[in-house]
């Protein structure tokens, strides 16, 4: 009988051990649940925008609406583009004043081989222009290059720029270009201000006349601006570049134009940033030497058809008013030093530089 007593107790107690021993384990799994699920999401960091500088000083030029005929709206109703996977993305949003974009780390490119002209050639002939540009252009940012070869090396990027950047053909693989799918109720204008772009270039390397006539669910071609600006005093040049700082490694050569600068070394070095507000078609003249108030129509007008205003931003730059990019009525000036600051060019240049660049986004630097 005792033995019994002793099996049926031990039983008991085992059964209670277990009972206890699984209520420790839920508990256990319950209170895992929660701790598991405060782990925290990955956040991405933004940084802040940078502010505009300087402000109007003259009328600006009037930027037409260029809206899709799909849903006409307003370009300050309408919200930021959205993005396919597929698709380039935009620099900033409407409206942001950010660092210039850079697709590459800033790392100086190796030595090119020596022959690396005929093999940028040979990549061009079989259809690779975008490695022939990449070539070319890690050619010329090494800094390696003899004088010769750098005019030449220019000279095939710019040949190349006029495809791959100027030209209607889209260029997916293009690390500083892609494409964009027009969404209902978007227009042009603001299409271009999420590339750090204007406009005018984006309708022009699209080949629309009428910006307004873009229709939803069209493929645009766009380049990822800002372009940016180094104007050697010596050489009497502005080469345009897209990326990063230009001329510095993550940055693109695409083309130079001759230019004309101030007299006695008049020029600041330094850099600027191109105002907003303050690129103005057709200016009109208030000369400071007391020759009056000279009308945008007038043949003595010496700024031609178009300004460009520059707000200083760093080096002998900052503090400096009242310079800016303009034509020209005296052709012969350029590649000398003749105006009374400015960084004055061909008509024909300036009307193309003034497409190019984006107020409160492109970068000159004037370098002597």
């Amino acid at each position: 009988m005792s033995r019994n007593r002793f099996s049926r107790g031990l039983v008991g107690l085992l059964v209670i051990i277990l009972i206890a021993g699984a209520g420790l384990y839920v508990r256990g799994v319950l209170h895992a649940r929660p701790a598991m699920a405060q782990i925290p999401k990955m956040v991405v960091d933004v940084p802040p925008a940078k502010a505009t500088v300087g402000g109007p000083t003259t009328a600006p030029a009037q930027t037409p609406s260029v809206s899709s005929v799909v849903t006409p709206a307003s370009a300050a109703g309408l919200n930021p583009p959205t993005m396919l996977a597929a698709e380039a993305t935009p620099t900033t949003q409407p409206g942001a004043t950010l660092a210039a974009w850079s697709p590459t780390p800033a790392m100086v490119p190796p030595a090119p081989p020596s022959n690396f002209l005929a093999e940028a050639a040979a990549k061009t002939s079989t259809g690779d222009v975008l490695g022939s540009r990449k070539m070319l252009n890690d050619a010329l940012l090494s800094g390696q290059l003899s004088q010769a070869d750098t005019l030449a090396t220019k000279k095939a990027i710019a040949d190349l720029s006029e495809t791959i950047v100027f030209g209607p053909r889209q260029f997916p693989a293009d690390e500083f270009g892609g494409m964009y799918m027009v969404k209902p109720g978007e227009n042009m204008k603001k299409i271009a201000e999420s590339y750090d772009l204007t406009w005018q270039l984006l309708a022009r390397i699209n080949g629309l006349s009428d910006p307004r006539k873009m229709r939803s669910g069209v493929s645009l071609k766009v380049i990822k601006g800002p372009f940016n600006v180094v104007v050697h005093k010596g050489a009497f040049t502005m080469d345009i570049y897209l990326g990063s700082t230009p001329g510095q490694p993550g940055s693109m050569y695409v083309r130079s134009y001759p230019v004309g600068l101030g007299r006695e070394d008049s020029t600041p070095t330094g850099t600027w940033l191109v105002e907003m507000h303050h690129k103005i078609l057709n200016p009109t003249y208030y000369s400071p030497r007391g020759e009056g108030v000279i009308d945008a129509n007038d043949p003595k007008n010496p700024l031609g058809h178009r300004w460009i205003g520059l707000a200083g931003v760093d080096g002998k730059a900052v503090g400096q008013q009242s310079y800016g990019i303009h034509g020209t009525i005296d052709p012969d000036s350029i590649g000398k030093q003749a105006s009374m600051g400015c960084i004055r060019m061909h008509n024909e240049d300036v009307e193309v530089v003034f497409d190019l660049l984006a107020e409160g986004k492109s970068l000159v630097v004037v370098k002597d």
